[in-house]
């Protein structure tokens, strides 16, 4: 029972950090993009594409979770 509710409360909160990596890198790109005519604009769309690519693998990570909870079958060969 405490280790189902602590894995609920690790989705819960692997998937909160996830959206707020997304949003991160989305106003970073943004940044990035409406800054084009400086010259380190890429900079900002480099680091908002790698934490976007840090947020995928966290929601992979929930999905692996998600897979990990669903109940065994007991007899698996009838």
């Amino acid at each position: 029972m405490i280790k189902k509710l602590a894995r609920l409360f690790l989705i819960f909160f692997l998937s909160f950090f996830s959206l707020y990596l997304v949003f991160l890198s989305v106003i970073s790109v943004s940044i990035g993009f409406a800054n084009s005519e400086r010259p380190g604009f890429w900079m900002p769309i480099l680091w908002g594409v790698l934490i976007f690519c840090l947020g995928l693998f966290i929601v992979r990570l929930i999905v692996y979770l998600f897979k990990q909870m669903k109940p065994k079958e007991k007899y698996p060969y009838f």
